[in-house]
């Protein structure tokens, strides 16, 4: 008889994944605190910050996502008995925070000159081009951190960057006081100081990390991990292979997050001239999307470390136990989540805003957040079980087809048109994302099913013959 569900694996899940979930909303408090300092410094700052910042997130994130291929060769390595092959694609890592940083900044100067091109007035123009001038500087310093909280999650050691996390946004919010108001002889620079202040408190984070690391015996035992540039034995300086496995790893889950900010960001564009309550209703379901989206996240994240991890050690059975757990952990949760969402909704709108007529329309489409909830669940575990199995090519696929092809479009045929039915607004943008989830997921849950045989072995019997 199969076993669908281990509470030993339970257990494994909440001593790793709950420091990764309060690392997340420790990224997430930097975010709010940025939004409501720069608010209360003047409109146009908080403006200037959220039109960079729809440049800034999908593009970041595309580097970012390339380096999500670490943490499950990492588990491999360490499950293999082959810690010092973790070190050395530590390493590597290292040499392709580079390479992505090379592009990006370049990238990322050169469309802060050019912003105007987007129709925002000169006055936005430069507030948003000084913030996007001032925040891409952080970007290596984030990058150097997910690298390095990477090989450390290939240990399994997960409560590092979570306080590493939590100090950052206290490190976070005094930079955006001074740097946004100008105090202790510094000028006030609005939008741009709340940017120099996340570039601070992510060199800070990656600085913490690298003398965590430094100064832990265990990692000191691996020889020089901090010598990208040198060669370690008959490693070479810069595995140009390994460079390219990591690559063909990452970015297709790269592009699957670039492919889900894009559809979010879209959809607020095309929101848009429906009026301010409309577009205000819709940040208020989708800030508490995202702030709940932490809960699966975290599950998704462990779920690589462990498939990895077992996978390197060969428990190939046990990682199909792993991947089952993280599945009904997922759902279990997101269950809760929707019912509490559903009953809850009018008193956690009361926390965002006060205008009636915003509150209702945000009170409503708390109700899709619910139905949204289940199947982003689904679809956020399995590619964190995929990217554990490094199975990642399909991930990009589905998520263009799914969000691209379908959601976008369908989300604006039903709020825009009245093509489908009478335009619906920003309910009909929540249908189609429950839609376009709900087909990524269940593709996803095939795939797994499928190519790593989470079914129960007679099923997948039976459908072989």
């Amino acid at each position: 008889m199969q076993v669908f569900f281990s509470w030993s694996e339970a257990r494994r899940f909440y001593a790793i994944g709950l420091p990764i979930f309060v690392a997340q909303m420790a990224q997430t408090g930097m975010t709010l605190a940025d939004t409501v300092m720069t608010g209360q410094y003047s409109a146009e700052a908080m403006a200037a910050v959220a039109v960079a910042g729809s440049v800034w997130g999908p593009l970041s994130l595309l580097g970012i996502g390339c380096l999500f291929a670490l943490p499950p060769l990492s588990a491999q390595c360490v499950g293999g008995g082959r810690p010092k092959e973790a070190a050395h694609l530590l390493r590597q890592g290292f040499w392709l925070t580079l390479g992505l940083n090379l592009v990006l900044l370049s990238f990322f100067y050169g469309i802060s000159h050019r912003l105007g091109l987007f129709g925002l007035t000169p006055r936005m123009a430069a507030l948003s081009g000084e913030y996007l001038r001032a925040i891409m500087w952080g970007l290596p310093g984030f990058m150097i951190f997910v690298n390095l909280r990477s090989f450390l999650e290939g240990f399994s050691r997960t409560r590092p960057a979570m306080i590493i996390g939590l100090l950052a946004l206290f490190v976070n919010v005094p930079c955006n006081y001074v740097l946004i108001y100008g105090k202790l002889g510094f000028p006030a620079m609005g939008a741009a100081g709340c940017g120099w202040a996340s570039t601070l408190s992510y060199w800070f984070m990656a600085i913490s990390m690298f003398f965590y690391i430094c100064r832990d015996p265990q990692y000191q035992r691996l020889g020089p991990l901090f010598s990208p540039l040198f060669q370690r034995g008959d490693k070479p300086r810069c595995d140009v292979m390994l460079l390219l496995r990591l690559l063909r790893i990452g970015i297709p889950g790269a592009l699957a997050l670039f492919f889900e900010v894009a559809l979010f960001a879209c959809s607020a564009i095309l929101l848009a001239p429906l009026g301010a309550t409309t577009v205000a209703g819709h940040q208020v379901a989708i800030n508490y999307g995202a702030v709940i989206f932490m809960i699966p996240l975290s599950i998704s994240m462990t779920a690589t470390i462990r498939v990895g991890h077992c996978l390197g050690a060969q428990q190939v059975e046990r990682a199909r136990l792993v991947a089952r757990t993280a599945l009904i952990l997922a759902l279990g949760a997101a269950l809760l989540i929707a019912a509490l969402t559903a009953v809850l909704r009018q008193q956690i709108v009361a926390v965002y805003t006060d205008d009636m007529i915003v509150a209702a329309l945000a009170a409503h489409l708390l109700l899709f957040v619910t139905g949204y909830q289940l199947v982003d669940a689904l679809q956020t575990t399995s590619i964190g079980i995929l990217r554990g199995y490094n199975d990642t090519r399909c991930i990009s696929v589905f998520c263009f087809l799914a969000y691209g092809v379908m959601g976008l479009p369908l989300g604006y045929l039903l709020g825009r048109t009245d093509a489908l039915t009478p335009a619906m607004g920003a309910p009909g943008f929540w249908i189609a994302y429950i839609v376009a989830l709900g087909c990524a997921g269940c593709c996803y849950a095939v795939r797994l099913y499928w190519w790593h045989g989470l079914a129960p072995k007679d099923v997948l019997a039976r459908v072989r013959r």
